[in-house]
């Protein structure tokens, strides 16, 4: 039974331990972006930038949302 989600990165699949790692560090991620990164010289907040992009990956690696490009 698969208890992580299947990543591979630069051809190799990682263990899922290491995907674990990946999932954590992007929850870390999140909850930083929660707390705002700033502002870029437009105005616009960083976090904004990342959000959307990152919803998207924890979606995927939390329950397998096909990928819609």
């Amino acid at each position: 039974m698969q208890t992580e989600a299947e990543i591979t990165v630069n051809g190799t699949k990682l263990t899922d331990n290491e995907s674990m790692v990946v999932r954590v560090a992007l929850a870390a991620f999140a909850d930083i972006l929660a707390g705002t990164l700033g502002f870029k010289d437009d105005g616009i907040p960083l976090t904004d930038r990342y959000q959307a992009d990152l919803a998207h990956v924890q979606a995927l690696i939390e329950g397998g949302v096909p990928r819609t490009q």
